[in-house]
C-alpha cells in the first residue's frame, strides 16, 4: 500500500512543480472526487483528489471531523495531508478553503494504534523510592506537569500501611516521596490531584477536613504546605459534617480558581491565592472517583460519581456542570446512559460503564477513563464517541502491548501529558502504566 502511496506523492509532487498554475478561483466550487487510501491511522499519509484546490497549501484546510489534519502540499486538483491523532469514529473529511467547506461522501475508517508499556512498580503492593526498576507503587491517582513529572497520590500498601504523593519521572528515571506518613500519624489524606501547567503548582485536597488543602510548589522542591481555605460561616456550616469528604480539587484555567467537592453534592470555588471560598453549587449525594476539566472547554467540569450516588441516576456515570452558570438550568447533568455495572462502547449518550474511577482529558477535548472494573481505558472523543482503547474488557490480568494485547487489573488512575500520552494506575497490579495512541 505504502508503495503505492510513494508513488502517488513523487508524481504529485512532479505535477506541482512542472504543472500550470492552478490558483483557487473563489467564484467556483470546491469539487470533490475521491481519497487514497480510505484507511489508516495516526500520521499516516493521504492523497485527496478533486478540483478547485489552489496551489497554496497555507489556503488549504482539511478536517477529519474537528480534528485538523496537516496538509503537506497542493497542486490543484490533489491535496497531499497527513491524518491527524484520534478524530473520532469514522470521521468524516472536509475541505475548507476560504468561505467555502465541502464534506467527501465516504468515510475514512480510522483505526486507534496503541501500545501499552510499564513504567514502574514490580507488583508488591507497597511504597518504596528509588530508580524506576527498583521502585515499588500502590498509586490510585495520577497528574503531570508540563515538565514531564507524574505525581501520584497513594494511600493503602506496605506494613504498616502509608499514605503519601510521590514524584515519579521518567527522564530522570526516579520515584521520590513529597509526603508520606502512616495511618496513624498521618498529615495528607490525598486522593485526587491537580497542577496549574503555568506555573505547576501541585495541589491536594486533605479529604477528611472541611478547609484543608495541601500544595507543592516546584519553586521549593515541592515542599508540602497547609493551606487553610476561607469560608464563610454560613458556607463551612452548611457542609455536612458526615459527608464533607473532599476527594478531588482541580484547578480551572478558564477562571484560575480551583474547584473541589464534598460527598453532600456541594461544589466549591476557590480562590489559590487568598483562599477565599464558596460554594457554588449543591449537587447530588455521592462518593466521588473522578474529576477533571476540559482544556478545550474549560468552563466544563466533568465528574464520575460512586454506587451510593443519589438521586440513583447519577450512579456510576460520568456527569458534567457547567461553570460559567453553575446554578442555571442546565445544573448538573449525566451524559452516559443509567445502569452502571455494564459495558457499551458507542455514542456516549448510550455508553455503559462499570465503576469509572479517574477521568483526564488531552488538550484537543478527548476524555480517557480508567474503567475499574471493566479492566480496560475507555476514550470519549470530543464529539463523545466511546470507544475502548486498551486493556480487554472484562479481563483481568496484566500484560504490555497493543490494545488487543494489553491487560489490566482494575485500573484507577488516569493522567494526559501535553503529547497525549496516557498514564495508569494500574491498582490492582501496582504498577504505572503508559499508554501511547496514534
Amino acid at each position: 500500500m505504502w508503495v503505492c502511496i510513494s508513488s502517488f506523492c513523487f508524481f504529485s509532487c512532479k505535477s506541482e512543480k512542472e504543472g500550470p498554475n492552478k490558483n483557487h478561483d473563489a467564484s467556483k466550487p470546491i469539487v470533490l472526487k475521491s481519497f487514497y487510501p480510505n484507511e489508516g491511522g495516526a500520521r499516516d499519509k493521504i492523497l485527496l483528489d478533486g478540483e478547485n484546490f489552489g496551489t497554496d497549501p497555507g489556503k488549504v484546510k482539511v478536517y477529519f471531523n474537528n480534528a485538523k489534519a496537516t496538509v503537506i502540499s497542493t497542486s490543484g486538483d490533489r491535496i497531499y495531508a497527513i491524518v491527524p491523532r484520534l478524530p473520532g469514529d469514522m470521521p468524516q473529511i472536509s475541505v475548507v478553503i476560504g468561505a467555502d467547506s465541502v464534506v467527501y461522501k465516504d468515510k475514512f475508517e480510522y483505526h486507534i494504534q496503541a501500545q501499552v508499556s510499564t513504567v514502574t512498580g514490580n507488583g508488591q503492593k507497597n511504597f518504596k523510592p528509588g530508580t524506576l526498576s527498583e521502585a515499588e507503587v500502590y498509586g490510585k491517582y495520577l497528574e503531570l506537569d508540563a515538565e514531564g513529572n507524574i505525581f501520584m497520590s497513594w494511600r493503602d500498601g506496605g506494613n504498616p500501611a502509608t499514605f503519601g504523593v510521590a514524584r515519579i519521572n521518567e527522564r530522570q528515571n526516579i520515584v521520590t516521596p513529597l509526603i508520606e506518613s502512616i495511618l496513624t500519624g498521618r498529615i495528607l489524606f490525598a486522593n485526587g490531584l491537580t497542577v496549574d501547567r503555568v506555573s505547576g503548582m501541585l495541589t491536594a485536597a486533605h479529604e477528611s477536613t472541611k478547609e484543608v488543602i495541601f500544595t507543592f510548589d516546584p519553586r521549593e522542591a515541592w515542599y508540602p504546605r497547609q493551606r487553610n481555605v476561607k469560608y464563610s460561616t454560613a458556607d463551612l456550616n452548611s457542609i455536612v459534617a458526615a459527608d464533607l469528604y473532599k476527594n478531588f480539587v482541580t484547578y480551572c484555567p478558564y477562571d484560575g480558581h480551583l474547584y473541589t467537592r464534598y460527598r453532600d453534592g456541594k461544589i466549591a470555588k476557590i480562590n489559590p491565592e487568598t483562599l477565599e471560598a464558596k460554594i457554588v453549587h449543591q449537587g447530588p449525594y455521592g462518593s466521588q472517583y473522578g474529576q477533571a476539566i476540559n482544556p478545550a472547554k474549560p468552563w466544563l467540569l466533568y465528574i464520575t460519581l460512586h454506587s451510593n450516588a443519589t438521586p440513583t441516576g447519577f450512579r456510576q456515570g460520568i456527569s458534567v456542570l457547567d461553570l460559567r452558570d453553575p446554578n442555571g438550568t442546565g445544573g448538573f447533568k449525566r451524559l452516559n446512559a443509567p445502569g452502571g455495572s455494564g459495558f457499551r462502547d458507542g455514542p456516549l449518550a448510550d455508553a455503559l460503564f462499570n465503576f469509572p474511577k479517574d477521568i483526564k482529558f488531552d488538550n484537543k477535548g478527548n476524555m480517557f477513563v480508567a474503567d475499574y472494573d471493566n479492566h480496560c481505558i475507555r476514550m470519549v472523543s470530543a464529539d463523545n464517541i466511546v470507544t475502548t482503547v486498551a486493556g480487554q474488557p472484562g479481563t483481568p490480568g496484566y500484560k504490555d502491548g497493543g490494545p488487543v494485547e494489553s491487560l489490566f487489573n482494575q485500573p484507577w488512575g488516569v493522567a494526559v501529558n501535553e503529547q497525549g500520552d496516557i498514564y495508569i494506575a494500574d491498582w490492582s497490579n501496582a504498577r504505572i502504566r503508559k499508554l501511547v495512541i496514534e
